[in-house]
């Protein structure tokens, strides 16, 4: 995400932190090695995880990330019952938009809330359960309704966390296709010694400084967009902080933006595991690795894929809403449903969630399986 400004920003929000409930800003970037600033936020408060992360080349771009990751949870658990309202699911579901949903009792009331779709400007009803993050035990919702994040964002302009949103839900649409694709790993692997330019190019660069070993893969997509998915591991010349692959994915207009993305998450995923503060870390991302594996992957992620050169796409960034709403289209959604969440002039800040069915946007049930 691009900022003007990002420190003023940061300091907007810090400025009203009791309101939003944060109490902690600070960086874990030194506990790794390889010095890409992350940030943590902490609210404790929070009815989904209180710690959240942010990563930038900069810090003051991994604070402002940070900080509207968390403020997307605090504007999602806070949604007025004022503007919620209570009906079947069948009754509202009268143009099969929701069908690709198990719907379980289809006379069961359900809670639903306005959105706007940005493909037929027509208002529609969006099921509360896949626009609010409260993750509470009993569940305000139907056991049978799917419950992720993907597509909900913040930024200091609606377009700037619509686009968000629409990247987030491309990137994460093409994850789950990746995850069913036989021998992905195998077949779409790219060559890190390919990227030696731009932000990417930076990062690599840095991890390679450190003695990391980076995994980089292309995952197909029906539209222009690219989307990339990294794994890096540190080299075994040392005790690791974190033995398993730290893994990050990103979709943007560019194949520089995206990864750069991708390698942005990946080094922060590590540092979740290692300031082992996040609620959410799965237990066996502590366990004891197998090393003979771990060696196996590692010499694999360093010596496997292709030779590319970039060729960006031909994508006219005066009419980048245009092309996000186009590449979502391409990847099979019926509707995409904007939310308003928030907003706030003054800081700027405005929240939405974006849903866009019936794309999958939950690649971690493949992980469970």
């Amino acid at each position: 995400m691009e900022f003007h400004d990002p420190w003023q920003t940061v300091q907007r929000i810090l400025a009203r932190k009791h309101q939003y409930g944060i109490t902690r800003l600070g960086s874990v970037t030194e506990l790794d090695w390889i010095r890409i600033p992350v940030v943590q936020v902490v609210r404790p408060e929070s009815l989904s995880v209180s710690v959240n992360q942010g990563k930038g080349l900069t810090f003051p771009l991994a604070a402002i990330s940070a900080l509207m990751e968390s403020l997307e949870g605090w504007a999602s658990e806070r949604i007025s019952s004022d503007i919620v309202t209570t009906a079947p699911f069948s009754e509202l579901n009268k143009n099969m938009l929701w069908s690709y949903l198990d719907a379980g009792d289809s006379i069961e009331p359900l809670s639903w809330i306005a959105g706007v779709d940005l493909l037929s400007g027509n208002r529609l009803s969006v099921p509360l359960a896949l626009v609010d993050t409260t993750y509470t035990f009993p569940s305000p919702h139907p056991r049978w309704m799917p419950r992720d994040t993907t597509g909900l964002a913040a930024g200091t302009s609606v377009r700037q966390a619509t686009i968000h949103a629409c990247l987030e839900i491309l990137e994460r649409h093409a994850r789950c296709k990746a995850m069913r694709t036989p021998h992905f790993f195998d077949r779409y692997q790219v060559a890190s010694r390919s990227v030696t330019s731009g932000s990417a190019g930076e990062i690599l660069e840095k991890l390679n400084a450190v003695g990391f070993t980076v995994g980089i893969w292309q995952i197909p997509a029906p539209h222009e967009l690219p989307v990339y998915w990294c794994q890096i591991m540190e080299g075994s010349d040392r005790a690791s902080f974190a033995p398993l692959p730290g893994e990050g994915f990103g979709c943007d207009l560019s194949h520089d933006r995206a990864l750069t993305k991708a390698l942005l998450e990946a080094c922060q995923s590590r540092l979740g595991v290692i300031s082992a503060a996040r609620e959410d870390i799965r237990t066996e991302l502590y366990g004891n690795a197998d090393a003979t594996e771990l060696t196996a992957w590692r010499k694999r992620l360093a010596s496997g894929g292709r030779l590319i050169t970039w060729q960006e796409p031909p994508v006219n960034h005066d009419r980048t809403f245009q092309h996000v709403l186009k590449a979502m289209q391409l990847a099979g959604a019926r509707a995409v449903a904007l939310v308003m969440l928030y907003t706030d002039d003054e800081v700027p800040l405005h929240v939405v969630r974006v849903v866009a069915p019936p794309l999958e946007t939950n690649p971690e049930i493949y992980y469970a399986q």
